[in-house]
């Protein structure tokens, strides 16, 4: 089922989406790689304040190019990153910024699938290969910050209908990499089994 959602998300709108929804996403949303989580957090428990807003609306994990015209940020490109490197800090995140999505490529793991569940918050895939499409939803660049982190620098964006974004890990505790990899596993012994 096709949903087009604009942020900042409600909890009940993000609980009811199922494994599959293709999502379009609307408004506001933060470029964040590990490193930049990794200040987030350490900032957030010293009680500075962050140059963003982050509860109820979605990171991405990806990677731009931004060029400076007429006194502003323009997007040459963005595309998708692997979600697997913000393993670590992803569910301390969820829990302390009670986001509401996570936008990326391959899937997370069963600790961030739980904080998941916690607070109300879903996994929404990027399929590898759609930066035209990602760049075509950019309708403006809100600000660059934190650039001393290379290039894991933040960036905030607004989009318009970024997407097809599908649910690959729901609110409810269910996530399809894992379903996926519970039947490799299963069909792999089966096949052991009939070998030995």
């Amino acid at each position: 089922m096709e949903k087009y959602l604009t942020l900042p998300l409600e909890e009940r709108d993000v609980r009811s989406l199922k494994l599959g929804d293709i999502v379009y996403l609307s408004g506001e949303i933060v470029q964040l790689l590990s490193a930049a989580h990794k200040r987030a957090i350490e900032m957030n428990k010293k009680g500075e304040p962050l140059p963003f807003e982050l509860e109820n609306r979605a990171i991405y994990h990806c990677y731009t190019s931004l060029k400076e015209e007429n006194d502003s940020l323009q997007c040459n490109f963005l595309g998708a990153s692997t979600s697997a490197g913000v393993n670590y800090y992803e569910p301390e995140f969820i829990r302390t910024f009670r986001i509401r999505a996570v936008i990326g490529k391959g899937g997370m793991n069963l600790e961030t699938l739980e904080a998941m569940k916690e607070v109300g918050c879903v996994y929404l895939a990027q399929i590898g290969g759609c930066c035209q499409l990602s760049t075509q939803a950019v309708s403006s660049v809100n600000g660059k910050f934190w650039e001393d982190l290379a290039a894991n620098f933040g960036v905030q964006f607004t989009f318009n209908n970024l997407g097809p974004l599908i649910v690959g890990m729901d609110a409810n505790g269910n996530s399809l990499y894992h379903q996926i990899q519970d039947k490799v596993e299963k069909n792999a012994k089966k096949v052991l089994e009939n070998i030995i």
